[in-house]
């Protein structure tokens, strides 16, 4: 299984853009608490990519969100050292507020 789902606050402006192939696509940033018991709530910072109909929604600062996607790796070797990064693609969203 390959898959996330993520329920987050924007708090950063969207950035919409488009690619080489003239496809529109909007990056989110999306706080999501979490907590452990015994210990206080934190919150983590996850950037979620949208492509097409979703790109084109309209999204605010301090909108939360449900987003739920798939995981895509990408992987490159850079003047001999090896990166390792994660995308985070959401295929479907819920404006919760």
């Amino acid at each position: 299984m390959n898959g996330f789902y993520l329920v987050g606050r924007i708090v950063d402006e969207p950035e919409v853009s488009e690619t080489s192939t003239g496809l529109t696509l909007c990056r989110l940033k999306l706080s999501v608490s979490r907590s452990f018991r015994g210990q206080e709530e934190n919150s983590e910072i996850f950037e979620v990519v949208l492509f097409k109909n979703l790109a084109e929604l309209h999204y605010e600062i301090g909108q939360i969100l449900g987003i739920s996607g798939r995981i895509q790796a990408n992987n490159f070797d850079k003047e001999g050292v090896k990166y390792y990064h994660a995308n985070l693609i959401g295929n479907s969203v819920d404006f919760i507020s």
